[in-house]
């Protein structure tokens, strides 16, 4: 939830879209759906850090060009 915030939202919520489908699943009994959409999240999540990483680095890198950090 907080990387889905912080980091990348727009992969962040399919994550949490792909977690609350493994939940559903697993209540309903079907383990190995829940598996599948547990990893396409887990895979999603990991997307979303570096995403969000990069973008970051890509801000800062533009702000020190810019000079905006000198005195």
């Amino acid at each position: 939830m907080v990387g889905a915030i912080f980091f990348f939202l727009p992969l962040g919520i399919v994550a949490l879209i792909f977690s609350s489908t493994a939940r559903r699943r697993f209540r309903n009994g079907d383990e190995s759906g829940a598996v599948r959409a547990s990893l396409w999240a887990k895979r999603f999540m990991i997307l979303t850090y570096i995403a969000g990483v990069i973008i970051y680095l890509l801000i800062i890198v533009s702000l020190l060009a810019l000079g905006a950090f000198s005195s």
